[in-house]
């Protein structure tokens, strides 16, 4: 059996989890917390090089990288088909699964350490954030069309990056810059509402909702910010 490992506070650790769920694959889920330096775990190094979670652990062998998770299930796993077969339609889903993940989460997660610590983001940080977030905000209208999911009649990878990674960026940006950077997307607050009545964004909520406490513990005690 597939073996997934890292925590349901990790976004991405929910994006190869949703895709799991959305594929009915049965996997067992293994709880790893982040960081893999010296002190801490340097055994998980072995199944994911730069330490990061999720990881997938296959007969073959481990998997890093939530992108690379994902693929790996939609060559290894066909069916359900989380990408068109059309070329030009799966180019447009990888697209903006590329949009979501570089230019609109991996920014606003900059200011993840501000947020945790409680403070908000330096005016450096924002000068250097902010236009990119805004900028992807409007490639998101560009592309996106809700109708009803997020490149139109049929639920792919693009909707698994999408209700995982939205509600992050939102809250992650009005936390640390005093805006949601994705409030003025026509759309997307009604498509949220619809992702978040699926059964399994159900489920990665409420393991997400449950895991939050040890989370939340974790961090304090590995950064000292109790």
């Amino acid at each position: 059996m597939l073996k997934l490992l890292g925590f349901s506070s990790s976004n991405y650790y929910n994006v190869a989890k949703l895709a799991l769920l959305e594929k009915g694959i049965a996997f067992e889920e293994v709880r790893t917390w982040t960081g893999a330096d010296e002190e801490f775990q340097p055994e998980y190094l072995k199944l994911s090089p730069m330490g990061k979670v999720p990881c997938l652990v296959t007969e073959q062998g481990p998997i890093s990288e939530s992108r690379c998770i994902v693929e790996y299930l939609e060559d290894a796993y066909p069916e359900p088909a989380l990408r068109p077969e059309d070329p030009f339609a799966r180019a447009r889903v990888h697209e903006l699964c590329v949009m979501i993940d570089l230019y609109l989460e991996l920014p606003v997660r900059r200011a993840l350490g501000h947020v945790f610590a409680g403070k908000p983001a330096s005016d450096r940080l924002k000068r250097e954030v902010l236009p990119v977030l805004h900028k992807a905000s409007g490639a998101l209208q560009n592309r996106a069309r809700f109708e009803p999911y997020l490149l139109g009649d049929a639920f792919t990878l693009a909707d698994v990056a999408g209700i995982i990674h939205f509600p992050v960026i939102r809250s992650l940006s009005a936390a640390a810059f005093g805006e949601d950077v994705l409030a003025g997307v026509p759309g997307l607050d009604d498509y949220l509402t619809r992702m978040e009545a699926r059964e399994t964004v159900q489920r990665v909520r409420a393991d997400q909702q449950e895991d939050a406490p040890k989370f939340q513990a974790f961090i304090k005690e590995r950064y000292g910010l109790g």
